[in-house]
């Protein structure tokens, strides 16, 4: 298992300490992303959904929305992307997929019920 410090994410200071609650900001920083793996957050599952944003319909904002969990703890964490939040992405080897195919798939579960 590769050891979790802040110098695995490449951070430019020792200490990343910054909290986050989805009560308190609908979208986390990549910084609060690193916070909750050094606190003992893990990811759910190794697929990562995303979506795409388009301010003033001229730049593209990518967010990535990570269900991590802590003991029996849970929470869907949707991050900006970054380069950090990216080279987080590929050191764990996370498959992105878009927000669509998700959706698509809880479809057809409920088709099948």
């Amino acid at each position: 298992m590769m050891m979790m410090d802040s110098t695995n994410y490449h951070v430019s200071y020792p200490d990343v300490n910054r909290h986050w609650s989805p009560k308190c900001e609908r979208i986390a920083g990549g910084d609060a992303l690193v916070t909750a793996l050094m606190r003992g957050w893990t990811f759910s599952s190794t697929t990562i959904y995303f979506e795409e944003f388009w301010l003033a319909g001229t730049r593209p904002v990518t967010v990535y929305h990570f269900e991590m969990q802590r003991g029996q703890e849970r929470m869907l964490m949707p991050v900006m992307s970054n380069p950090y939040v990216r080279r987080v992405l590929r050191m764990h080897r996370l498959q992105v997929k878009p927000m669509e195919e998700k959706l698509a798939s809880r479809e057809q579960d409920a088709d099948a019920a």
